[in-house]
């Protein structure tokens, strides 16, 4: 490993982008302090873990090999949790070709290819179909939780297409793939997100899925918790572009297609979409469908703002106007340029690689710092199904806008108040420190201030909120559930926070360090 002296800032991270451990079979975690009662679950994180295999190396962060994690917290008679901690790598296959032949094959994020590779392989292996070869060879692993399926047992992973991979919930072995022209036989693009949206109410999951003909073709649809089956809500042409998530109301879908639109050709070539996507155009304005998913109404209104790029959005919500019609409010992670999506090559993250000293103090490093935005989207209720021959965008523009370098990425909050008016975000902030991560903040809404729990040396992961049943009235009343990486001791630990004050309540510690990965779910009770 290398010397601190030779990491950014003097704060070690490299150990949590290069994992070669695995716990396959459950141990127990020593822990310090008491995990609440109310923390008692299975908590499962995924992303990448490694980025070398042999000679070969990824380029970028969102094509790491990946590796989940599950921790079981159980509840004790004292009112505390033990921890229980298994892990699984899921690409054994694609890791051991990468080995032999030091190339990786199939599409990626961001993946440099071989310029020797002729146009029509290329072009093979752009409309392979999605679930073909086995599961432990394709790398699906940005979101995870229970399958939608209905199978009892089973996790679902996905990336932004149109395939998942099944996992068993107890030895997270990757055992099938899926796709979904399997939830509905329209459903033919290769691309969606990886951020399906889940009715709070009732557990239905929406998504879009992307076709790339002559004309780009987006479909919004829905898949009942009740009855497994799916409808499509929405059709609409458009440009085609790179969207990682999406928003919901109580009554509508919001999809917005920030600046950042990619070429159908492009993508053919290169096979990966971020050399596919076009370089950023102010000119270009984010467009904004709010599409009704209960009405039957389908699309209903579009409208534009100034451009700009999201990865995650945060919350959106309802409001009655002056006027009676209903307005939204959406709120989200803005960045001013697609400067974010270059920072993330393995080269500018990891603490002791030849670029990680490249961002720091440029007009690039200011640009990939996220932002919280919020937007109206005023006289929804009054519109009719929208008609592409004669019906126009309506502008919008930001009405709060939160520029501070403590706020927070991988945004959280009370699972409680989605689709309700909201007061607080958490996620993991950079303020300079790191070359990623150096902290988790929690944003007021309401007055603009962010505070946030740190430990120098220790890079955290998203954290995910915990209610407290015992806090009912305290949209803060909860816990948030972070894997810390101790730069100096090349460990990790689970870390528990009292959501109110930020302050650490336990950890839970692991001989080994573990992946700085991407999201997470906690599951109450048993899977």
């Amino acid at each position: 490993m290398a010397t601190e002296s030779t990491h950014f800032n003097n704060w070690p991270n490299a150990a949590g982008f290069q994992v070669e451990a695995e716990q396959r079979e459950p141990v127990e975690l020593k822990v310090t302090g008491k995990f609440p009662s109310a923390a008692a679950g299975t908590l499962l994180r995924t992303g990448p873990s490694s980025y070398k295999a042999g000679k070969m190396r990824l380029s970028h962060w969102f094509d790491g090999f990946t590796q989940v994690y599950r921790f079981q917290l159980i509840e004790q008679p004292d009112g505390s949790c033990k921890v229980m901690f298994n892990s699984r790598r899921q690409v054994d296959a694609q890791l051991e070709k990468a080995r032999q032949t030091g190339r990786l094959e199939g599409f990626t994020f961001g993946q440099k290819r071989d310029p020797c590779v002729g146009f029509f392989g290329k072009l093979k292996a752009m409309f392979e179909p999605g679930t073909d070869g086995l599961p432990n060879e394709l790398n699906i692993g940005v979101t995870i939780r229970p399958s939608t399926r209905g199978a009892d047992g089973e996790l679902e992973a996905r990336t932004d297409s149109a395939t998942s991979k099944i996992l068993d919930s107890e030895t997270l072995e990757p055992i099938g793939l899926s796709d979904q022209t399997k939830l509905h036989p329209d459903l033919v693009g290769p691309l969606s997100c990886a951020h399906a949206q889940l009715d709070p109410a009732n557990g239905d999951s929406y998504n879009y899925n992307l076709h790339l003909g002559l004309v780009a073709t987006y479909r919004v649809f829905r898949t009942s918790a009740q009855t497994g089956e799916t409808d499509i809500i929405a059709t609409f042409t458009g440009v085609p572009k790179y969207v990682h998530s999406f928003m919901l109301t109580e009554n509508y879908v919001v999809l917005c297609l920030w600046t950042a639109q990619y070429t159908s050709l492009k993508l053919l070539w290169e096979r990966n979409l971020l050399d596919a996507i076009n370089p950023f155009d102010p000119k270009v304005k984010a467009q904004w469908f709010v599409i009704d998913r209960k009405g039957g109404r389908g699309l209903v209104k579009q409208f534009e703002s100034p451009a700009m790029f999201c990865f995650h959005t945060i919350n959106a919500f309802e409001q009655t106007q002056g006027n009676g019609s209903t307005g939204i409010i959406a709120d989200l992670i803005e960045y001013p340029t697609l400067d974010v999506l270059h920072k993330l090559y393995y080269d500018n993250l990891v603490s002791n690689s030849a670029g990680a000293k490249a961002w720091a103090g440029t007009t690039r490093g200011d640009q990939s710092r996220p932002r919280i935005a919020r937007y109206h989207l005023s006289n929804i209720s009054n519109a009719q199904s929208w008609n592409a021959a004669k019906d126009k965008a309506v502008v919008t523009e930001r009405v709060v806008y939160i520029d501070g370098n403590a706020i927070g990425e991988l945004p959280t909050m009370h699972p409680d108040f989605k689709t309700k008016q909201h007061r607080y975000v958490y996620g993991i902030c950079d303020r300079g420190l790191s070359s990623f991560s150096d902290g988790i903040a929690k944003t007021d809404m309401q007055t603009q201030q962010t505070t946030y729990w740190s430990r120098d040396k220790h890079t955290p992961g998203e954290a995910i909120f915990v209610v407290d049943p015992r806090r009912p009235d305290h949209e803060d009343g909860g816990w948030l559930l972070s894997c810390v990486l101790d730069g100096e001791l090349g460990t990790s630990y689970l870390l528990c926070l009292d959501a109110a004050t930020m302050t650490e309540v336990a950890r839970a510690e692991g001989d080994a360090s573990w992946g700085i990965g991407f999201h997470g779910t906690h599951v109450p009770g048993r899977l």
